[in-house]
């Protein structure tokens, strides 16, 4: 069962008498009454209390009832009251009305209509109260409830962006290794170093874009001689890839693995013929290693401009170069 709160009502009035009347008719065990005899008490206990209700005479000793009420209300203690007056005259019922009372009661006082007034304001003030703690508590609620939807669908579209990019990485896998699938396949079908090479170029431009390079492969005395050249839009002279190339075949011999290099940081290496042609250009060196220890051949791929090579173009290459270099010993 819901518990009732105690409510406080404040009398005003300069007549003992009344005051001592109007305790003992509106006390009970839900109401505490308390009584001021002037405006400065019942100014002094108001804002230290703040009652529910006031019942005020408009006739005090020192001040008025409406003066107190005014005084209260631009303090911010919007308290109902009953005005009781034992004035008569429309002056005193107008005065009285401006101040928007709860009831005006003229004396001597009906005691039943006092208390059915003041037990019906303070029921429909609790049950206000009750209306307002229930749409606060609603609002936090659809707050609550809000934020936790918020929350789920920051949860939802992380889990949903995680799974586009495994979806992503996983479709790129399997691609990649279609890819190798078809170029083993075309490793195959190819029945000259030329197919191997022309099969090389394109399936590297189909996946990674445009580039430009030369292809090596071991001669009778164990040394690695360009057999091929090719490049987007058109492949450079044989000079300068042997140029390009020459000092990449000492590099890849002490560590023959698929690298890449930056042009201007090596370029003490380079030909002076060349080295003004350096700048931006990147080099991806392919060695073909078809059994552990024998490199038989050296692809050197390279880029110009704002293309450098990347990581994607290092795992590309490392899927490509064993069938390529199985395909070249297939053919010696």
């Amino acid at each position: 069962m819901e518990r009732q709160e105690t409510k406080q009502i404040l009398i005003i009035d300069d007549e003992p008498d009344l005051r001592e009347l109007l305790i003992d008719a509106l006390s009970d065990e839900r109401t505490r009454v308390t009584a001021a005899a002037s405006a400065s008490e019942a100014l002094l206990y108001a804002r230290s209390e703040q009652p529910d209700l006031i019942v005020t005479d408009i006739g005090l000793g020192d001040s008025s009832g409406l003066d107190v009420l005014d005084r209260l209300r631009d303090a911010g203690c919007d308290v109902p009251a009953v005005v009781i007056t034992g004035r008569c005259d429309p002056h005193s019922f107008t005065d009285a009305s401006r101040r928007r009372p709860v009831e005006l009661m003229t004396k001597p006082l009906d005691i039943r209509r006092l208390r059915e007034t003041i037990s019906n304001e303070l029921g429909r003030r609790n049950e206000q109260e009750k209306f307002l703690d229930r749409s606060r508590r609603l609002r936090e609620l659809a707050r609550t409830g809000y934020r936790h939807a918020r929350r789920k669908q920051g949860e939802l579209q992380d889990t949903c962006a995680e799974l586009a990019s495994q979806y992503r990485a996983l479709s790129q896998q399997t691609a990649m290794h279609q890819m190798v699938i078809r170029y083993e396949l075309a490793m195959i079908a190819a029945k000259s170093d030329d197919d191997v090479f022309r099969s090389f170029f394109r399936t590297f431009v189909r996946n990674s874009g445009p580039i430009n390079g030369a292809a090596l492969v071991c001669d009778a005395n164990a040394e690695l001689r360009i057999v091929g050249r090719f490049g987007v839009p058109r492949p450079d002279s044989l000079n300068f890839c042997r140029m390009l190339a020459d000092p990449i075949i000492d590099c890849m011999l002490s560590d023959p693995q698929v690298q890449i290099l930056d042009c201007m940081d090596e370029q003490e290496l380079f030909d002076p013929q060349i080295q003004p042609c350096l700048p931006g250009v990147t080099i991806l060196a392919v060695p073909l290693i078809p059994a552990p220890g024998e490199m038989i051949g050296l692809v050197v791929l390279y880029r110009r401009g704002e293309q450098p090579f990347t990581d994607s173009d290092i795992e590309l290459a490392e899927m490509l170069g064993y069938p390529t270099a199985i395909a070249v010993h297939r053919n010696d």
